[in-house]
């Protein structure tokens, strides 16, 4: 009984300790805003990013997104009047060096 108890401790500490944040910045409008407000990021946290259509999505992607997990993208473009609406992205932060300085 107490080795159950033991291995599912170490189970539940160990799950909850590589748990990461959940990073939902404010709505990106511009690229001069991204450094801005992904300030609050870390490193491996699951990103939740709305951002504008003016910008591209493909550059985002590549430049705050680890490549070699999944990334989850959803289309808004059709509700563009509503405020807060845009195009969403998830996936897990990375940022490129280059756009974050």
């Amino acid at each position: 009984m107490n080795k159950i108890i033991l291995f599912l401790s170490i189970f539940l500490f160990y799950d909850f300790c590589l748990a990461r944040k959940v990073c939902n910045p404010p709505i990106i409008k511009s690229e001069k805003e991204i450094n801005e407000k992904l300030q609050i990021c870390d490193k491996g946290d699951k990103l939740l990013l709305l951002f504008d259509i003016k910008l591209k999505i493909e550059e985002l992607i590549v430049n705050l997104c680890d490549l070699e997990h999944t990334i989850i993208t959803k289309d808004e473009i059709n509700i563009l009047h509503k405020r807060g609406s845009g195009l969403t992205i998830i996936c897990i932060y990375e940022p490129n060096k280059r756009i974050i300085n």
